[in-house]
């Protein structure tokens, strides 16, 4: 299939060119009227044809350019004399065959023709004038110029194949990085959305409000205003998913909801709950909630712009996580194996219980260096996604931890329906995932204990272990700074407690504070793994 589609990509190209050869040469022939001109012209028109056909068929390229190289110089050569506007078809096999083949299908086409043309001549009798062979000349010299050049921008376009994605993206992100220094409120969809609620609550008189974006198929809470209690997340997530299939503003009570446009396009939907003691109508309500859609296009335009670069960001970083992850798989995990089995090897045959106790704890060593390194594969390739939730890619790290370190992991896991945006999950399993690495590696624990919670847009996560508590950190170590780091890019609030004798606390909350509420163990065993 894949062969055929080649044969066929210059198809178009090659039929044209033919057919303009043939209007040429249609003209010379009426304006000669001459007979053998129309005899000649058929001939060519039914060789083409039938070489158009045979293209999509199964022959090898390199018999039919070399076919139709000799039937057009037969024609040529025969009509020489009563039909010389039919030299003009001298130029269109190395044309076609420069599409097909390249400079050698050029090259062959006129060594081909010129053999031949001469051949012909010479049996046929009559010896051409110095005019005709400088027609001849004339002609073939144009098809080997229009070959040369044809072949070289194919050549060109073949080996750019490869790079033209690249060349393109390339551009795009260099005039995104210059573009990016001019945007006054930056790139962050976080402050652009609170920015929309900022313009939403001046206008309308509100308790609560909040912006749902949608990521992978789902509707989810960018960012939200209270300064009451927040209504039911299901309610809420309800309406606005509603709003987002009609794109129509609602009033249902003291709910009310409108889409956010840019570009004749909704890319979002503030919902939100009215103080108790406003005093306006629904019908009031919705004109001031038609009139604020309108007004807020420039910051949908913004929040849009944001949400897109966060989708490129996260994709890059999510292809760069795989990539690492298969070449320490496949490489670095693969080498540092087989130097264990050399080690064996040399176990069997240690002259001294030196050696032998020697290469017994470089042994461990391997074996030591192998477990981090499957752990960080594993680390690398874990992600929450559309289809695993949050708690959900905890409690996959959290198990193959502990089947690599042999130490007890708890998580419960405390979750709704509703999902955070995409890249506080990612910052937020990164957090976890860098505890519970601390928590194995440094604090000698016996029991790791992780607290998972989330009420969109509102979430916390517990790492708590029964360790000797924080150790003198090393110069080359940043683990706490980059989770506080990353806290930091989501909006959360990191804290760290410790003692050696109650080992380790990490938390990270972003969103307000959450409920108290009786949180089910979705880990009991961190060898029976069950979802409640």
């Amino acid at each position: 299939m894949r062969a055929r589609a080649e044969r066929l990509q210059h198809a178009g190209l090659i039929e044209g060119g033919r057919a303009f050869v043939l209007l040429t040469i249609a003209v010379s022939v009426a304006w000669s009227r001459s007979t053998s001109g129309l005899g000649a012209l058929f001939c060519l028109a039914t060789l083409w044809v039938l070489a158009s056909w045979l293209l999509r068929s199964p022959i090898p390229l390199w018999l039919l350019c070399l076919v139709e190289a000799v039937l057009v110089a037969t024609i040529a050569a025969g009509f020489t004399f009563s039909a010389p506007g039919i030299l003009a078809a001298l130029a269109v096999p190395p044309f076609t065959h420069a599409l097909l083949r390249g400079f050698r299908g050029v090259a062959e086409a006129l060594g081909v023709q010129i053999t031949t043309f001469a051949l012909v001549v010479l049996a046929s009798g009559p010896v051409l004038s110095s005019s005709q062979i400088a027609d001849v000349f004339t002609w073939l010299v144009t098809g080997l110029g229009i070959g040369l050049v044809t072949s070289f921008f194919v050549g060109a376009a073949a080996q750019d194949e490869g790079t033209a994605a690249y060349r393109e993206a390339r551009v795009l992100i260099a005039d995104l990085n210059e573009l990016s220094s001019k945007l006054e409120g930056g790139l962050d969809p976080t402050s652009m959305g609170g920015a929309i609620l900022e313009e939403v609550t001046q206008e309308i008189p509100a308790e609560t409000v909040v912006l749902h974006v949608r990521r992978n198929g789902v509707l989810l809470p960018l960012v939200s205003r209270s300064s009451q209690e927040e209504p039911d997340p299901a309610e809420i997530d309800e309406l606005a998913q509603a709003i987002w299939e009609d794109e129509k503003p609602r009033v249902l009570a003291r709910d009310f909801g409108f889409p956010v446009y840019t570009s004749g396009s909704v890319i979002a939907v503030v919902t939100g709950r009215l103080a108790p003691d406003s005093s306006a109508s629904p019908a009031t309500v919705l004109g001031q909630l038609e009139k604020l859609a309108d007004r807020l296009t420039p910051a949908a335009l913004r929040l849009d712009t944001a949400q897109l670069f966060t989708a490129f960001r996260d994709a890059a970083m999510s292809d760069e996580r795989r990539r690492l992850a298969r070449e320490m798989h496949d490489g670095v995990a693969q080498d540092i194996a087989s130097m264990g089995y050399v080690v064996d090897a040399l176990l069997s045959t240690a002259p001294g219980p030196a050696e032998e106790k020697a290469l017994l704890q470089l042994r461990r060593m391997i074996t030591t260096v192998v477990a981090e390194v499957r752990r960080s594969v594993m680390t690398l390739r874990t992600q929450a996604g559309s289809s695993e939730s949050l708690g959900a890619a905890i409690a996959t790290l959290a198990r193959h931890l502990s089947d690599v370190s042999g130490i007890p992991i708890k998580v419960t896991v405390d979750e709704r329906t509703s999902r955070l945006r995409h890249e506080v999950e990612a910052e937020l399993l990164r957090i976890a995932q860098e505890a519970m690495n601390n928590a194995v590696k440094h604090s000698r624990a016996t029991l790791i204990d992780v607290h998972c919670r989330v009420q969109a847009p509102s979430a916390q996560i517990v790492v708590s272990d029964d360790g000797g508590g924080l150790q003198g950190g090393r110069r080359d170590s940043h683990g706490l700074s980059i989770m506080k780091e990353r806290a930091a890019l989501i909006g959360g609030v990191l804290e760290v407690r410790s003692s050696p004798a109650r080992g380790t606390v990490v938390s990270v909350r972003v969103g307000a504070p959450l409920e108290s509420s009786t949180i089910q163990p979705a880990f009991t065993d961190h060898r029976s793994a069950k979802v409640s």
